[in-house]
């Protein structure tokens, strides 16, 4: 493990694992076969998978920094850049795609919204992935709490692809939960405040399928901002409803305290 951190401490490595999680990510669009030949999804037509990309990038951004990186500030910037640039070249790609005229100067109404929803998720997707890597993993759980979801709904759509992996469709939708409580075992629950941590982050994963769900319908309805936010309260109450909330709680629940009361085993064994 030692000499693996060496070689992750050169600046090409650390920008090389951004751009690499970015393609990572992305590889199931590249089976899915959209008419416009674009690898990123679009938010005219995918806009749930545009989200989902996004987020999925930014979650295992932050794990690399905190795992190989050790959460230093240097390795998350320069990973952050391979992550940038990663997903400005898939950007890139299917506006040349849907649009080629745009790079001549010729932008058409659609390729701008398409390049405001794309940028708007970069920035929300960098400072998310800044928050998770940078902040106390108490704290950073929040923002986990947001991400985890991704987890699932990029499985499903691997899922989808694969011939026979659709039996096991909706057991992939808790691989969400299984992730958060994962980060809630490190957490542990030993301190007091560590357990708000753990029922905001819990409260959160519930509302997070309907707020992404909501937020793709009102990407795509193309409406103006005022009507948006109008429908997107619409869709949230709605989605808010039919969410299965009781499921992901257990999981997370049973998963947060196995691992945190093996750990806790595991510290004390070592200590004796």
């Amino acid at each position: 493990m030692g000499s693996m951190r060496r070689v992750w401490q050169n600046w090409w490595m650390q920008i090389a694992g951004g751009v690499l999680i970015a393609a990572i990510v992305v590889m199931p669009w590249l089976w899915i076969g959209e008419e416009d030949h674009s690898i990123l999804p679009l938010g005219s037509n995918d806009a749930l998978g545009l989200i989902v990309v996004f987020a999925l990038t930014s979650l295992l951004g932050s794990w690399l920094v905190r795992r190989i990186g050790r959460g230093r500030t240097g390795f998350a910037v320069v990973n952050a850049v391979g992550l940038f640039l990663g997903m400005l070249a898939l950007g890139a790609q299917g506006i040349l795609a849907t649009d080629p005229d745009a790079f001549s100067g010729n932008l058409s109404p659609t390729t701008t919204r398409q390049l405001w929803v794309f940028g708007g998720l970069l920035v929300i997707g960098q400072a998310w992935y800044f928050l998770s890597s940078k902040l106390p993993l108490p704290v950073a759980t929040l923002f986990y709490a947001t991400l985890t979801v991704s987890v699932s709904y990029w499985l499903q759509i691997v899922a989808s692809l694969i011939a026979g992996a659709q039996s096991y469709y909706i057991y992939l939708w808790y691989t969400g939960p299984v992730v958060l409580g994962l980060i809630l075992g490190f957490v542990g629950f030993l301190r007091a405040i560590n357990l708000i941590f753990w029922v905001l982050a819990l409260a959160i994963q519930w509302v997070m399928p309907a707020v992404i769900e909501s937020s793709a319908r009102m990407i795509q309805s193309e409406k103006t901002s005022g009507h948006a936010l109008s429908e997107f309260g619409k869709e949230f109450a709605s989605s808010l409803g039919e969410v299965d909330w009781q499921t992901p709680l257990i999981i997370s629940l049973a998963t947060a305290m196995l691992t945190s009361v093996i750990i806790v085993i595991v510290r004390k064994v070592r200590h004796r």
